[in-house]
């Protein structure tokens, strides 16, 4: 009795792990690119990819450093589609409250729709009013 409970046991476990195996991830592209404020690479900072409604999936993200992003290197990449782009950007001079340093800019946020594929993407941020 104990060899029957004991096969059916590893039989179910291995039907939960082919089941398993089974699930596709979710397929995501990396973006990389440049940040520029005022002509300038931002020299730290946060790049977001939120996906519109349309687009659905989970949010992209990135570190900025020296102007240049990827979500390949620490960060979380894209399914393609409509997206907003959230960017914060920062002088780089790292204090106490200000791990990043001081704001250039308040958040600028744009719309792009991006490829189902590895991209670039440049993002100038505009000069403040």
């Amino acid at each position: 009795m104990c060899r029957v409970r004991f096969s059916l046991a590893v039989g179910l476990a291995t039907a939960v792990f082919a089941l398993a195996g089974c699930v596709q991830e979710e397929k995501l592209y990396d973006v990389s690119g440049t940040v520029t404020y005022e002509g300038k690479p931002v020299p730290a900072g946060l790049i977001f990819f939120d996906p519109e409604a349309a687009t659905g999936g989970t949010q992209g993200f990135a570190n900025i450093k020296d102007g240049k992003f990827t979500t390949a290197v620490d960060g979380k990449g894209v399914r393609g589609g409509a997206y907003t782009i959230r960017v914060s950007g920062f002088d780089g001079k790292s204090g106490n409250d200000a791990p990043m340093g001081r704001a250039l800019f308040d958040e600028y946020r744009d719309h792009k729709e991006l490829p189902k594929a590895n991209s670039e993407l440049n993002v100038e941020v505009p000069k403040k009013k």
